[in-house]
């Protein structure tokens, strides 16, 4: 009886300790924050025995909805199935695993950590214990830094500088496609280099090898700012020009691990700053000092200080006659002249559009006539283009800082312009002597017309009674009224045939080109006006300016009648020449149209016999 209590009392006692274990159990069951399950395995199939109260809160399933109900049963079929494959993929393999899984429950839609714990019974898989947690911030997090992390990725990729970061030891950990580009190295052969083995750095200018700016970062934990005169020693040996900046990466107790460093190719940017500041200083056409620089090198030049000032001659009128790029041809030849005569320390400027400046310094006065000599002796000799390059010189010193360097110059420039004076009515002569071998060369107009128009127009203004100034005026534009037909395309001139209406129109601005020419030359300035109207007809249909009857100058309407009579008379390439008879009823016939019918009257009405004389003469 005894022994019965004693059994009774024992197995009172482990009922108690099972119900306090069970206690002990449910409180850790339904304490824990993951949300735990209890599934049971028959048959093949899965019914849950019961959750906890997390995974209630968590899920939207009480336990009485949960318990006994099949995954399909308690979340539909789509939800259901997903559920089942994974509990049968941990019967399968048994043992414990663990996945993630996004379920959308009553809920709300989540991302679980679940991991299966299978529990076997007489060697079978009886029931599957589930604990999951609840990942979805996580998940969130994750993905928010992904994509930070691309974005960062994309932009360092993305941007044309070039961008290298290193560890806490300067070992490359990245670098993007422009420093791959810059350097030479790829990614992958940058990685955990040193920064000194990929980034060999000079001074632009010495050669000598830069600081180490990674070094520095790391040493200091400072900014770098940028470095100016540094190149870039590139894997091929290619010598790039950089700038750069470098900064420290810095932990969130502010303890450098790594830094990084920006740089990008300024080779080119480098190559149009020179060359903006050589063009600043420098005169585009000639290649001379421009008038700023030496504005500012006046100023540091030493005593005694020569200065010499110059003017091309003609230049003007090289424009007009030639065009400007023959002009243009005529100032570089000026300034080069005057870099082959001139000394090594001399400045020599381009000072205004046909006046050059020479700086002398420690210069004396004859040391400054005989670079003078120089230049004009070598313009002499210098017979290139179609006019002889004349330069007019004067020169000045300054000995004492006590002059005014400003009167200075203005001393060698009226200087320059005496001797202007002087030359330039020998240099017009050869001017107009070089315009008309030109026009002889280019065009059908001879010397020998030229001579015959003037003789006819003389006979004609002595009829008239012209005063010996106007006869004078009159035989000059005789031979140099077509002065303007060398600005004309020789391929015009030349045509053997009538001319088309774009070359018409070209030919016909040969009077106001004449006009120009004669304007900037002081002994033909007076027939100027003349060149400008020698082709107006009598009824106004003629050009430039469409000048009727007596609006005309009477000079010209001389010259119209005795160059159309020796043009009618001569023989050209498309035909050939009329009879003295013929041309004579052609002027009748113009009388009054084309000519001033007082002129073809006195014209034919003239000594006949002088007429016919001069024809004889002249005609070849």
């Amino acid at each position: 009886m005894e022994e019965k209590i004693m059994r009774i009392k024992t197995l009172e006692k482990h009922e108690q300790q099972i119900r306090e274990f069970t206690i002990d159990l449910e409180t850790v069951f339904n304490g824990t924050q993951d949300a735990m399950f209890l599934v049971r395995v028959e048959n093949g199939g899965f019914r849950y025995v019961r959750n906890n109260i997390s995974h209630q809160k968590l899920t939207g399933f009480s336990l009485a909805q949960l318990q006994g109900k099949t995954p399909v049963e308690l979340a539909g079929e789509e939800i259901g199935e997903k559920v089942e494959a994974n509990y049968r993929r941990c019967v399968e393999a048994g043992t414990a695993i663990i996945y993630e899984e996004t379920l959308k429950l009553p809920g709300g839609e989540r991302v679980w950590l679940t991991s299966l714990t299978p529990v076997f019974e007489n060697g079978k898989v009886k029931y599957l214990v589930g604990s999951s947690k609840d990942i979805t911030l996580q998940k969130r997090a994750e993905e928010e830094l992904y994509r930070e992390k691309e974005l960062l990725r994309a932009t360092l990729l993305s941007i044309s500088d070039g961008v290298v970061t290193t560890d806490e030891k300067g070992r490359i950990t990245a670098i993007n496609r422009a420093a791959e580009e810059i350097t030479g190295w790829s990614e992958e052969e940058a990685k955990s280099r040193s920064f000194a083995q990929v980034f060999k750095l000079v001074n632009e200018t010495t050669g000598e090898e830069a600081k180490d700016p990674v070094e520095k970062v790391l040493e200091t934990g400072k900014i770098t700012g940028l470095a100016n005169h540094t190149a870039l020693i590139a894997k091929d040996g290619r010598k790039i020009s950089i700038s750069y900046s470098t900064a420290p990466i810095k932990d969130e107790k502010g303890q450098t691990f790594g830094e990084v460093m920006v740089f990008r190719d300024v080779t080119q940017e480098k190559a149009w700053q020179e060359k903006i500041l050589y063009l600043s200083y420098h005169d585009s056409l000639t290649g001379l000092y421009n008038r700023r620089f030496m504005e500012e090198q006046i100023k540091r030049l030493e005593l005694p200080l020569a200065v010499i000032m110059t003017d091309v001659n003609g230049l003007k009128l090289v424009n007009d006659a030639f065009g400007n790029e023959e002009g243009d041809k005529l100032l570089k030849k000026a300034a080069e002249i005057l870099k082959e005569s001139c000394r090594k320390e001399d400045f020599i400027a381009r000072w205004g559009g046909d006046e050059f400046l020479i700086l002398l310094p420690r210069t004396s006065a004859k040391t400054a006539e005989e670079i003078i000599e120089r230049i004009k002796n070598r313009c002499l000799k210098d017979s290139d283009g179609p006019v002889q390059l004349s330069i007019a010189m004067g020169y000045a010193v300054k000995a004492q800082v006590s002059e005014s360097l400003g009167q200075v110059i203005k001393e060698a420039e009226e200087w320059m312009y005496r001797h202007k004076l002087l030359e330039c009515k020998s240099y017009h002569n050869g001017i107009i002597n070089t315009l008309l071998a030109t026009l002889f060369s280019k065009s059908m107009e001879t010397e020998e017309h030229a001579e015959r128009l003037k003789n006819y127009c003389l006979t004609i203004g002595r009829e008239m009674e012209l005063s010996v100034r106007e006869l004078d005026e009159l035989a000059l534009l005789a031979v140099l009224h077509d002065i303007g037909k060398i600005g004309i395309k020789e391929s015009v001139l030349q045509k053997p045939g009538p001319l088309n209406a774009a070359e018409w129109e070209e030919m016909k601005k040969h009077p106001e080109i004449g006009y120009r020419i004669a304007r900037n030359i002081p002994e033909l300035s007076a027939v100027a006006e003349y060149i400008l109207a020698h082709h107006e007809r009598w009824d106004g249909k003629g050009y430039p300016r469409g000048l009727k009857g007596e609006e005309i100058p009477l000079l010209c309407r001389i010259l119209a009648v005795a160059d159309a009579y020796d043009a009618m008379t001569s023989d050209r390439p498309y035909r050939k020449a009329m009879s003295s008879e013929e041309a004579v009823a052609e002027l009748k016939r113009n009388a009054g149209i084309q000519f001033d019918p007082e002129v073809v009257r006195i014209f034919l009405a003239s000594n006949r016999k002088k007429l016919c004389s001069l024809v004889a003469r002249f005609k070849v």
